[in-house]
């Protein structure tokens, strides 16, 4: 049996993130990807960019042939700063861009996945307050198939 795809979707998702540099065509070079949920008070300035990614409850929808048709939520939490309101809302924008743009060049996921979509998004859009943070939670659906004997 190999690896399931579930594994390698989020290893892709992971590489794919953290490709998001300038370097890459990218308006924003992503220093740090994680698999975790953290709070942009628990992120050292330093690591910002900042993306953690947290796959969460799935759905199955069983088909004829002992097929499974996984859907895959993914929230991808992610934090920048900025020295004023408009400057994270800047950096917010164009980080959300850059995500949405860099998952769409393989929505396969690597030929392990049907499709992936981002469907919603939150932003603080740099709240006045934030004392120099900014941050957004994406939430990317992630469909693929399996049979109840593999994954």
């Amino acid at each position: 049996m190999g690896t399931p795809a579930r594994t390698n979707i989020l290893a892709n998702i992971s590489t794919t993130l953290a490709g998001i540099t300038t370097g890459n065509g990218y308006n924003t070079t992503v220093v740090t990807v994680g698999k975790e949920a953290s709070t942009w008070a628990e992120i050292p300035v330093a690591l910002k960019p900042w993306i953690g990614y947290i796959p969460i409850a799935e759905t199955l929808q069983y088909l004829p042939a002992n097929q499974i048709r996984m859907v895959l939520p993914i929230d991808l939490i992610c934090h920048v700063v900025g020295q004023t309101q408009a400057d994270r809302a800047t950096k917010l924008s164009d980080l959300l861009d850059d995500v949405i743009a860099a998952l769409s060049v393989d929505t396969t996921r690597a030929s392990n996945a049907i499709s992936t979509t981002v469907v919603t998004v939150d932003t603080d859009e740099g709240a006045p307050g934030a004392i120099g943070q900014g941050s957004m939670v994406l939430r990317v659906e992630v469909a693929y198939m399996r049979t109840s004997g593999q994954s």
